[in-house]
């Protein structure tokens, strides 16, 4: 059963109870889910109550964010006054502080338990480096289409992520551009195994994986829909 989530400072919605309890399910040894809910139905706070169950679970005691750079503030905060996760931010002036107070040979990652961090940021060559030794609980990647490319280093480093964490959440309103092995390689992220053939597979084969409702789904408009 949810434990904490329903303390949030957020509004009791079931749909958004919903997507957690399927992130959760005790039948996935590791949490993997696609959170791609539209525009404005709350998947940062879907986040919020995913890592919030993790840590009173003693399964989040070391948490990645990664996010755009022009939202790193307002999801840090999102976290901390909604849930009560306090979370170092390292954008550039986070980055400068980290060095005034860390030995220059020092990893960050291993200092700070609960980062946010952009992926233009996180693409620096010392923090790839430091990546590649670190472990986390869970790790959370923000609009996550944009890792959907195998040829480039977003893609890289969403895969060093993925190995090399318990839970991994991804979280993006336009998670499919229209072409059926961008997607494919975005669930690998999750479950390399999940998709036989990137260019053959059906949604029934990747149900357990991915949540999507928009302002028209039943669920949805049932709480919503006078807002």
């Amino acid at each position: 059963a949810l434990a904490v989530s329903h303390r949030g400072l957020a509004d009791t919605l079931d749909y958004q109870f919903r997507a957690v309890a399927k992130a959760l399910d005790p039948a996935n040894l590791q949490p993997r889910i696609l959170l791609a809910d539209a525009v404005g139905l709350g998947k940062t706070i879907e986040i919020g109550m995913i890592l919030s169950e993790l840590i009173r679970r003693g399964r989040g005691e070391r948490i990645l964010i990664v996010c755009p750079r022009h939202v790193l503030e307002q999801t840090q905060n999102e976290m901390w006054s909604r849930f009560d996760i306090p979370l170092v931010r390292l954008d550039s002036v986070g980055v400068q502080r980290v060095k005034q107070k860390l030995p220059a040979n020092r990893n960050p990652f291993t200092f700070f338990k609960r980062v946010i961090i952009s992926m233009d940021t996180l693409k620096q060559d010392h923090f790839v480096h430091d990546l590649r030794r670190h472990h986390w609980n869970a790790v959370v990647i923000d609009e996550s289409h944009n890792v959907t490319n195998a040829s480039t280093q977003n893609n890289a480093l969403a895969r060093n992520l993925a190995a090399t964490t318990d839970a991994l959440v991804l979280a993006s309103a336009t998670p499919h551009n229209g072409r059926r092995e961008s997607f494919a390689e975005l669930v690998s992220l999750l479950d390399p195994t999940a998709i036989a053939d990137p260019r053959s597979y059906s949604s029934a084969d990747i149900a357990h994986l991915y949540v999507r409702r928009h302002r028209g789904s039943p669920e949805v408009r049932s709480e919503i829909a006078d807002r």
